[in-house]
């Protein structure tokens, strides 16, 4: 028997194609395998330098390194905050102060694997704090240089109260006078050697104020990597993934008739009652079964001999739609020839055609060729 699908084809390709077994099969290894590249290639636990367990070797500084005239007032530093307060003064052409942290014996950090630093930070009369991150680094030539190590820094400005800090590491950049210490150019370095970091300095910004008691704590220093581009990158290919097998499925229907003017469906009218023949495939079943509200996959199975995962991936693979769906079109059809032909009502047709209630039936009718029974037995197809 005949019927008319293409609308009903087109209305329904996503949830089709979302029913489809190898498509599914196809996305699921995709997503499998982008998730384990994620873990192996760019997941990366945070590195908490504080608070930690690990010891940290503290120092407070001023400008008296540069012959200026800035004090230390107090410090603090426990379990849950390392903080001092400070007073610029004039003497040094930028008057600063700062915290310095690293590693006991200076041991360096690998923060290779990560692209930002955050840090939890309170203050008072600081207007802009400045960032190190101090890297050994074995293009300098002067080995016994205090400033050897390579200064990379950013100026953030804040505000008298506590406040998160999040620092994209490709915001850093080497200053100009460091290069001018060193008295080396710019050309003879490439990028910061990122896994021998070994200071952490938070310092008095450009903007000094001076003649005032000031203040800088720290309660959180912590490298992470933040992995949104990589997720979005993910994302946009998985997507790309999905809709070339919802297009390679649409073409795939196209192709075999689905999408096309009829489709062909064998199966024997209701009215005829006899059971099928040895010897006949598991779709000669189905055409003769599909009036029994109770037919699944493990009946046709059992009373055919074939694989179960056989006959789902077969009707999937030939009519581009699953097991289900596949025995809806018999049973619509059936219908559809039962509204125009019998006398019977839309429920003893429901019941006749194999569907367990009258309300299944009108939901999948509706669904499969956008009327209702009754608006299809008063109209002309």
């Amino acid at each position: 028997m005949k019927g008319p699908i293409p609308k009903t084809f087109n209305k329904n390709l996503f949830r089709n194609f979302i029913q489809d077994a190898a498509s599914i099969r196809v996305i699921a290894i995709s997503i499998a395998l982008l998730i384990v590249i994620f873990f192996v290639f760019f997941h990366k636990e945070e590195l908490v330098l504080f608070p930690s367990a690990e010891k940290l070797n503290v120092n407070f500084y001023t400008d008296k390194n540069d012959n200026g005239m800035s004090t230390v007032l107090s410090s603090n530093r426990n379990d849950s905050v390392i903080g001092f307060h400070f007073m610029l003064k004039k003497g040094f052409v930028v008057p600063y102060s700062g915290i310095n942290l690293a590693k006991a014996e200076y041991q360096v950090f690998d923060v290779s694997d990560y692209n930002r630093l955050e840090v939890r930070v309170s203050s008072k009369n600081v207007s802009d704090l400045l960032i190190f991150l101090v890297t050994k680094d074995k293009n300098v030539k002067d080995t016994n240089h205090r400033l050897r190590d390579r200064h990379t820094s950013t100026n953030v400005e804040i505000s008298d109260k506590r406040q998160t800090l999040r620092l994209k590491f490709k915001n850093f950049s080497t200053p100009d006078w460091w290069f001018t210490a060193i008295g080396q150019p710019k050309s003879d370095f490439s990028e910061p050697e990122w896994n021998s970091l070994n200071q952490l300095s938070f310092a008095t910004g450009l903007n000094p104020i001076l003649g005032k008691e000031s203040a800088i704590e720290l309660y959180k220093v912590r490298f992470y990597r933040d992995n949104t581009e990589v997720l979005v990158a993910m994302a946009i290919g998985e997507f790309f993934v999905v809709l070339s097998l919802l297009l390679r499925f649409y073409l795939k229907g196209l192709k075999s008739g689905e999408n096309s003017n009829s489709v062909n469906i064998r199966y024997r009218p209701v009215t005829i009652d006899e059971k099928p023949e040895t010897g006949f495939s598991f779709l000669d079943y189905i055409n003769e079964n599909f009036n029994n509200s109770e037919l699944d996959l493990s009946q046709i199975s059992k009373a055919t001999g074939v694989n179960q995962r056989y006959i789902s991936d077969t009707i999937s693979d030939k009519f581009q739609v699953n097991f289900k769906t596949y025995v809806n079109q018999i049973r619509i059809n059936e219908a559809k020839r039962l509204l125009k032909e019998s006398d019977l009502n839309i429920s003893e047709i429901a019941y006749s055609v194999g569907f367990s209630s009258p309300g299944s039936f009108n939901r999948v009718f509706k669904s499969m060729t956008g009327k209702t029974p009754s608006e299809f037995q008063e109209k002309p197809e």
